[in-house]
Order: structure tokens, then C-alpha cells, then sequence
């Protein structure tokens, strides 16, 4: 996500930072933060979400509880995903607006997504810059934003929001028509590679502050 970090007067490519936790405490932390009206407001925000495959693989118990594949996707596309990620999180988490070089199938389970998309042509419209990337730590006074030592290769990354499009805006901003798609549970959206899309996250009494998803990830070959 763009951020400007203490002590930096520019945007840096901020990446979260990632920790092995007990599944149990995970679980009780997300909830309680959506629930808790005690919970601290500023307290940090956990996302379960390795995109790595990881219900064929940490969570593997799990995969038998929903579909191997996705019939159309499959024979549309020619082939099996390339990864299926669970992503277990609250109503706090938002994903800044970027892009994936993967077809994406995006199911929803628990709690709803809210999609802000734009087709890969806006791509004027939403002012990628190379960005210094940046890592959130585990610090003494919670997370702090470090710069990474070890790599500064800058990261294009689109640094417009069509939440606020007064900022960061181009001369071709004010073209753009983003469509925004919420999904309920049971819904199903086929999100094409190279799509700019932001996500921001709501949960309903009966979601018990969880939002849970699975997405299917397809390998393209046209980029």
C-alpha cells in the first residue's frame, strides 16, 4: 500500500509484515476486533492471506471443504489453478487498488467483499510510480515501517484511489468509471489479470466479525 512513512517526505511501497501465529489466536484476535467495542481502535490489523497456495498446503485439512477447481474456469482456460488461497480477515482489512497477472476466480464464504474495479486500459487513470519499498516490523512501540536495507528496487504501483480522487489524480483521472461489485456469501467473481481492483471488507451480526474467501488463481500467457 502507498504510505508515507515517519521521517520520509515521499510515497514508499509499503508491505505488511508477516508472523506464524497459533490458528486459535488468530482467529480469536479477528473476531474480537470486529466485535469488542473495547478492542483498541488503533490495534494493529491481522490478515490471514500467504496467497501461496495455501489451501493445498498449510490448510490442506480444509480443502475438502470446497471445490477443487472451477468447472467454466477450467475449460475456458484449458488448465487447473495454478494456487487456491483461503483469506480469513475482518471488516478493518482494505487492499489498496493493483493489479495481478493472474485470471482470478474470487468465491465468497462469510462477510462481504466490496470491489472497486477498473479495466487494465485506465491505466492513465490511476498514476503508477516506482516506489521504494518499505516492510512493516514488530517493534517496542507495535508496528513500525522500515525501510527494506536489502533491496531498493523501486515498485510500480498505483498510487490514485478513486475512493479519493482529488489526490495523486493524473490529467486522465477524472475518466475513469470504476465499477464497484459487492459480494454476499455464495457469490462468485471472475476478476481478468491485469485488472486494477481495491477491496475493502463489511461483516454482518451473523458473520461473527469474520470475512472469509477462497480465490482461484489461473497463470496467464498474454503477459
Amino acid at each position: 500500500m502507498p504510505t508515507v512513512p515517519p521521517g520520509e517526505e515521499s510515497l514508499v511501497f509499503a508491505k505488511p509484515h508477516y508472523e506464524d501465529q497459533p490458528f486459535e489466536e488468530l482467529l480469536e484476535y479477528v473476531a474480537r476486533q470486529d466485535t469488542d467495542p473495547d478492542f483498541p481502535p488503533d490495534a494493529e490489523v491481522r490478515y490471514a492471506q500467504t496467497q501461496n497456495d495455501n489451501l493445498r498446503e498449510e490448510y490442506i485439512t480444509l480443502f475438502s471443504d470446497v471445490q477443487k477447481d472451477i468447472p467454466f474456469a477450467r475449460i475456458a482456460l484449458d488448465k487447473s489453478p495454478d494456487a487456491v488461497n483461503l483469506w480469513i480477515g475482518n471488516s478493518k482489512s482494505v487492499t489498496a487498488i493493483h493489479k495481478d497477472n493472474y485470471e482470478n476466480i474470487y468465491v465468497q464464504i462469510l462477510g462481504r467483499k466490496h470491489f472497486v474495479l477498473l479495466p487494465s486500459l485506465c491505466h492513465p487513470c490511476v498514476n503508477e510510480q516506482p516506489l521504494r519499498p518499505a516492510t512493516y516490523m514488530r517493534g517496542e512501540n507495535g508496528m513500525e515501517l522500515k525501510m527494506d536495507p536489502t533491496n531498493d528496487e523501486a515498485v510500480p504501483f498505483a498510487i490514485w484511489d478513486p475512493d479519493k480522487p482529488e489526490q495523486n489524480a493524473t490529467k486522465f483521472s477524472h475518466l475513469a468509471r470504476p465499477l464497484r461489485v459487492t459480494l454476499n456469501p455464495g457469490d462468485m467473481l471472475y476478476l481478468p489479470a491485469m485488472w486494477y481492483h481495491k477491496v475493502l471488507q463489511s461483516c454482518a451480526e451473523e458473520d461473527e466479525g469474520f470475512v472469509l474467501a477462497v480465490n482461484y488463481w489461473y497463470q496467464t500467457t498474454c503477459f
